[in-house]
């Protein structure tokens, strides 16, 4: 058996030799193939003849059998995916389809949005994954990634990575330069693809399709970022400066003060008040001392206590930051 490959072209294609030669002796006629007959609904690769005991059988190579184009696509795009979009979220964070559902309509070109990850055309799409991008408060130039779900069925063949650099992809692609996540227990797989540990941001989520960023900005503050008020004087300056004003107005009472004749009299001093004789108190002895035997020092003493001006230290192992629940979480990103 022999077998010939010939590559689709424009014109029909013609052997020069019209006769060929096989390793094995046998004389094998070439047939110019047109274009037509290698022709499907799809642009195909190329066409194999076989040739086996003067029989010439043609093998037609399509597009189709190649891997098939993976994308990610903002869900606001696709009202179709809405639904099974919801289920796949469901599958890793429980809630119910409708709050899902109301959730993902919240996607939109003014963030957040959320990306679906597709393979293949309208009658053979699957939907492999989910990733939502919100704008992060005090940085323009930065966006958070939550809710990063692959479909369980399509676990263990690179999804994940595919997902993250679609995502990545579209991020660069709205002038956006760095990517900022939490996870609780995935860090090691981020930081195989280029995520580094970060400290906290704020995400903005959906709040800004009501509320201007300007605000939000303005109620992330720590209260160590606020403008230092101006010391406001305590009632004995305040009463100091009221007497040597009435002093240098010459006896004249201050507005909005009471007049000096309309003063109460001063409470007597404490020389006129005759104490009361205290009844005496039988003296008792004081109790022996007792003994305490020194405690043994621990095998394993504790770690001294971090000081305020020392940095927080975060590691792939250990962190100290929780979230609302007190679970330990991991702040990272990546500048793409």
């Amino acid at each position: 058996m022999a077998i010939f490959t010939i590559k689709k072209m424009s014109e029909p294609v013609a052997s020069p030799n019209p006769k060929a030669e096989t390793g094995d002796g046998l004389n094998v006629d070439l047939l110019p193939i047109s274009t037509s007959d290698c022709q499907t609904q799809h642009a195909e690769r190329f066409c194999e003849i076989l040739v086996m005991g003067g029989d010439v059988t043609e093998k037609l190579h399509t597009d189709s059998e190649q891997p098939e184009k993976i994308r990610a696509v903002p869900i606001h795009r696709r009202p179709d995916l809405l639904v099974p979009c919801a289920d796949l979220v469901n599958s890793e964070w429980q809630r119910s389809q409708a709050a899902r559902v109301h959730s993902l309509q919240k996607s939109c070109a003014e963030f957040p949005v959320c990306l679906v990850l597709l393979q293949g055309h309208r009658e053979t799409e699957r939907l492999l994954g989910h990733a939502r991008l919100s704008q992060v408060v005090g940085h323009s130039g930065s966006l958070f990634v939550e809710s990063v779900v692959v479909s369980k069925a399509e676990r263990g063949k690179g999804y994940g990575r595919t997902l993250m650099e679609e995502t990545e992809r579209y991020a660069k692609s709205r002038g956006f330069k760095r990517l900022c996540l939490t996870t609780h227990d995935k860090q090691h797989f981020y930081a195989h693809i280029g995520y580094v540990l970060s400290t906290p941001v704020q995400n903005a989520g959906s709040m800004t399709a009501f509320v201007p960023m300007e605000m939000l900005l303005r109620f992330s503050r720590m209260p160590s970022e606020e403008a230092p008020k101006p010391p406001q004087p305590t009632r004995t300056e305040t009463d100091a400066q009221v007497h040597k004003e009435s002093g240098d107005s010459g006896g004249a009472c201050v507005v909005g003060s009471p007049p000096r004749s309309s003063l109460p009299p001063p409470p007597p001093t404490p020389s006129s008040i005759t104490p009361s004789p205290l009844p005496s108190i039988p003296s008792v002895p004081p109790p022996p001392p007792v003994s305490v035997p020194p405690s043994p020092p621990p095998s394993n003493p504790p770690p001294p206590p971090q000081s305020a001006g020392q940095p927080v230290v975060q590691t792939l192992t250990e962190t100290p930051y929780r979230d609302a629940k007190g679970v330990p979480i991991f702040w990272m990103h990546k500048d793409i």
